[in-house]
């Protein structure tokens, strides 16, 4: 019965991709965001639950710095801006060189190109912020070497497995390489090694061990894995982010790479990146605010039913390690 349901499941979502690619070709990348955002503003009128929960995880963070309505216009926004972007993992494999960059406008490659040039390798640093996975097509298909780090997936619906299942089959058809982080981590050393570019999830929730870091008015859960990686290894931290822009396109944003040679005790230099970059990533919070609304939510969900680790934890009582 199930792979009977499986294969309903992956031939909708082929008809879709296709559908979706013949939409592409013919009306642009901005018309297919534009069906995104009509369905996030259905989900939005018609979802009381996923509106409330939201709603309270973004007034928790930013406390009195938004209004109540404030708060409501950035969950609008920001279910919106999560539709747009399942539509656009969708199509990720429809993406080439000349398309990505009339999509995708970067600010910031110099601190790419400044850490590369230290030789030993770069840790670009994502967050579930955005279309995240943009910023690896854009980044492959300008020369550089990109690696992703993909962890143990834990699915809360078959629907959930299959959909990711074929976003992942359409990014591979990118110039991006997949390690799988929870298998062995002899190629992730390896990439570095050759100077190459190894992207990594900074809210990622694969790993046993978590650190309580302050973030706005929240405190999280943080693997500390890619900054123990980075002081390991020599590789250098580049913070990355990217934001929705008005007319659809996004702005890449690659900030001032973090220095992560041992200049202090391991666990104290581990704790000092792990402060410089939880500092970044509020600042664009702040900025960017309907970037992540939709992603709290699932990942309140996804720690309740699948039991991974929770991002916030006020009124936790789990043990620091």
């Amino acid at each position: 019965m199930r792979r009977f349901i499986v294969f309903l499941v992956d031939s909708f979502l082929w008809l879709l991709g296709k559908v979706g690619y013949a939409v592409f070709y013919l009306l642009g990348w901005k018309f297919i965001c534009k069906v995104g955002r009509v369905a996030g503003d259905v989900i939005y009128s018609l979802n009381r639950r996923i509106r409330e929960i939201i709603e309270v995880e973004l007034d928790l963070l930013f406390g009195p710095k938004f209004t109540e309505n404030r708060i409501k216009d950035i969950t609008k926004r920001g279910v919106e801006n999560y539709y747009m972007r399942l539509i656009e993992m969708i199509l990720l494999g429809a993406l080439d060189k000349e398309n990505i960059n009339k999509i995708v406008q970067a600010e910031g490659l110099e601190n790419l190109d400044m850490a590369l040039s230290k030789g030993k390798g770069v840790i670009l640093l994502l967050s579930h912020f955005g279309s995240f996975l943009l910023p690896l097509p854009f980044l492959g298909y300008r020369g550089y070497k990109i690696n992703q780090i993909t962890g143990k997936q834990a699915h809360t619906s078959l629907i959930a497995e299959r959909i990711w299942t074929w976003r992942r089959r359409e990014a591979e058809k990118l110039p991006v390489k997949f390690l799988q982080a929870d298998k062995f981590l002899r190629p992730v050393y390896k990439a570095l090694k050759d100077n190459e570019v190894v992207a990594i999830a900074f809210d990622g929730r694969d790993g046993s061990i978590f650190r309580r870091v302050k973030i706005l008015n929240r405190v999280a859960l943080i693997s500390p894995g890619p900054f123990d990686l980075a002081i390991k290894t020599g590789a250098t931290i580049v913070p990355t982010f990217i934001a929705r822009q008005a007319d659809n396109t996004h702005r890449l944003m690659l900030a001032k790479p973090i220095e992560t040679q041992k200049t202090s005790p391991f666990e104290e230099k581990v704790s000092d990146i792990l402060a410089a970059y939880s500092h970044h990533f509020a600042d664009y919070l702040l900025r960017y605010p309907s970037h992540s609304g939709v992603m709290l939510y699932i990942m309140k969900k996804n720690s309740l039913k699948a039991k991974t680790a929770p991002f916030f934890i006020e009124g936790s009582k789990e043990k620091e390690n």
